[in-house]
């Protein structure tokens, strides 16, 4: 029960109980009163019977004395009259039946008024004749006592509402500024931390709502202390100083992580770009020019792959840079090799470069090498590149490797008719948490089969296409109604994580159509975690809040997968409230050899926690690095280690 509410009833009480003490006098000071004046009107009454009638009844006029009674009696005011000879027998008798016609009976039951007899001796000269005895009757007296005691309820209710009308308003206007010290908590657990102004007249509501706004500004203080540590050693560790891509070493971690995981990894190519004669220009020009060029280069790749945000962009030494594609073709790549050389080597008018030949480009699509192998064959393209000449780019194909054997458009129509037949097969894999070992989750992984039907194809091969035609929204509806008939069909007893396209948080028209869907399954919807890649949610974060509200009260949570590669700012976290992060896999792998990496997560742990979010670390392929997660302060952990999709 709520602190006004309390107070209310508080008051409630305390004037109930003013009231009951103050009608209990009230009627027990009226009762007696009227007691009182019932015994003094039928002593008046005797008396006055007894002067009058006493001469007749020495003459033993009977029937003057009758009249006299009848006359007293028929007034209604007395109960019972009686007169008696010298023997104590009745001579005249008169008495009535006790009835209050105007007062209940429960409060003439309640408060009962005991009319007391009187007497009056009738003389003549010394000699007594008989006597008279008179009882009044209490009718007038109830009414009375009913009158008042309901006039004074009445007073009552109308004060006790005036009372708690008066009381209810001035509580409110006292309280308020709880009303506001409890938004402000209720903003703290949402990563919101307002300050109240306004500042109470209550001495103890004062010193509550600034001790609120003191914790506040702590809290707020504190998690960007840690974002801004974090974000340092991000850039320190992950991040080239001069370009803000990745460095070498962040790199070959993506590299070797994306190529290692075939559900991420399907189809790609790496581009290598190295800058010409650089060396020579850092002589020539010096560092400063050297250091602008390479800086002009990385934003000028940046624009270049704008469009692909799975991109992985990094400067490995000197003039050197790197690009890993995930999910595009050979032709794709061919276009964004020659792309990228022709927006590096327009920085040649506004930086006035000596010669028009500033770069030359390699590149090499994936056919399933290593990451070795894949580094060494774009390194080859690029020397092919520089003998061609200015500005030359060059990608070659894997000599092992295939022919496509799927064009855009076929891959469209494979895709189309899964969607029309069902053809989707959902592969799942645990996630498990850190402290107990219990299964918190399971993330599912889409397949399709092929036309044949013998051969499943992981979604790496396909989203890329899927993407770009338009199709992603038509997926995600289908792979949520495969989700939910799974669900229903008791497949996942806990929750279960479903990738969300980027181009699904676009539109209303899909979150209309998953809010529609969701309400009709409800159990469905509070098992339901959806997972948007960090690029997405950093480009759309508006419409991830929007799809956050929306889903939200039906128990469907949001996690940010592949979180960390983008190097983007930890602030905007608190804007989105989702319930996980989801580490990107390049950071776990290897984690027990690498230190910079384990400071890195146990700062994320410590930013994540503190605005309520659980941290999960993808991709745990050894015991080492599950042991060395399990001190960082992440929640849970997913990798073949922990359980093989199936």
């Amino acid at each position: 029960m709520s602190l006004s509410r309390q107070l209310i009833l508080l008051v409630a009480l305390l004037v109930l109980a003013l009231f009951l003490g103050t009608f209990a006098i009230s009627v027990g000071t009226t009762r007696d009163y009227l007691q009182t004046q019932l015994a003094s009107h039928a002593q008046d009454a005797a008396t006055s019977l007894g002067l009058s009638a006493t001469a007749h009844v020495e003459q033993k006029d009977r029937a003057m004395v009758t009249a006299m009674v009848n006359a007293m009696f028929h007034r209604g005011d007395y109960l019972r009259i009686v007169f008696e000879d010298l023997s104590g027998n009745p001579w005249i008798e008169r008495e009535s039946e006790l009835r209050v016609g105007e007062v209940p009976a429960w409060f003439v039951r309640a408060f009962a008024l005991e009319p007391p007899q009187r007497e009056a001796m009738m003389m003549s000269g010394w000699r007594q004749v008989g006597r008279v005895l008179v009882t009044s009757h209490p009718g007038h007296a109830y009414r009375q006592l009913w009158q008042n005691a309901s006039q004074t309820l009445r007073l009552f209710l109308i004060s006790a509402l005036l009372a708690l009308l008066s009381g209810v308003l001035a509580l409110r206007w006292l309280l308020r500024p709880l009303k506001a010290v409890e938004a402000q908590a209720a903003a703290i657990c949402n990563r919101e931390f307002p300050v109240v102004e306004q500042r109470p007249f209550t001495l103890e509501f004062r010193r509550v709502v600034e001790a609120m706004n003191r914790l506040s500004g702590k809290v707020g203080r504190m998690l960007a202390e840690s974002e801004q540590r974090a974000a340092s050693l991000r850039q320190q560790v992950f991040q080239d100083g001069l370009t803000g891509l990745a460095n070498r070493r962040q790199f070959m971690d993506v590299l070797e992580h994306r190529l290692a995981d075939a559900e991420l990894f399907a189809s790609g190519g790496l581009l290598l770009l190295g800058l010409r004669d650089f060396k020579e220009f850092n002589q020539r020009y010096g560092r400063v020019a050297g250091d602008q060029l390479l800086s002009a280069t990385g934003q000028a790749l940046t624009e270049a792959f704008r469009e692909e945000p799975r991109a992985t962009l990094a400067r490995l030494s000197g003039a050197d840079f790197a690009v890993l594609l995930e999910g595009v073709g050979e032709d794709r790549l061919r276009d964004l090799a020659e792309r990228a050389v022709g927006t590096v080597a327009a920085l040649a008018g506004p930086l006035e470069l000596a010669s028009t030949d500033v770069a030359q480009l390699g590149g090499v699509v994936y056919s399933g090498q290593t990451s070795s192998q894949l580094l060494a064959e774009a390194d080859m393209a690029l020397r092919e590149a520089q003998r061609e000449g200015a500005n030359a780019a060059v990608v070659h194909r894997h000599p092992g490797g295939e022919a496509p054997s799927r064009a855009a458009g076929e891959w469209q129509q494979l895709v189309e008719a899964a969607i029309r037949e069902q053809r989707f097969r959902l592969v799942r894999q645990p996630v498990v948490a850190c402290a107990t070992g219990d299964l918190l989750h399971h993330e599912v992984f889409l397949r399709i089969q092929d036309d044949t039907g013998a051969r499943e194809i992981p979604a790496a091969l396909f989203m890329p296409v899927v993407e770009s035609r338009g199709l992603a929204p038509s997926v995600d509806r289908a792979v949520l109604q495969s989700v939910l008939v799974a669900i229903d069909a008791g497949a996942f007893p806990v929750r279960v994580a479903v990738n969300l396209s980027t181009a699904s948080l676009d539109g209303d028209e899909q979150l209309d159509w998953f809010a529609e869907t969701l309400q009709r399954h409800p159990l469905a919807a509070g098992r339901l975690i959806l997972e948007v890649p960090e690029y997405g949610a950093t480009a759309h974060a508006t419409r991830l809040g929007d799809w956050i509200a929306r889903l939200g009260p039906l128990g469907v949570e949001f996690a940010l997968d592949h979180f960390g590669k983008g190097f983007a700012s930890f602030a905007y976290l608190r804007a989105l409230r989702v319930h996980y992060l989801k580490v990107d896999g390049s950071f776990v792998r290897n984690l027990a050899q690498q230190e910079a990496n384990r400071f890195f997560l146990r700062a994320l742990a410590e930013i994540a926690h503190g605005l309520d979010m659980a941290v999960v670390a993808d991709s745990v392929e050894s015991e080492a690095d599950w042991q060395a997660i399990k001190g960082l302060g992440v929640d849970a952990g997913r990798g073949f280690w922990l359980g093989n999709p199936e």
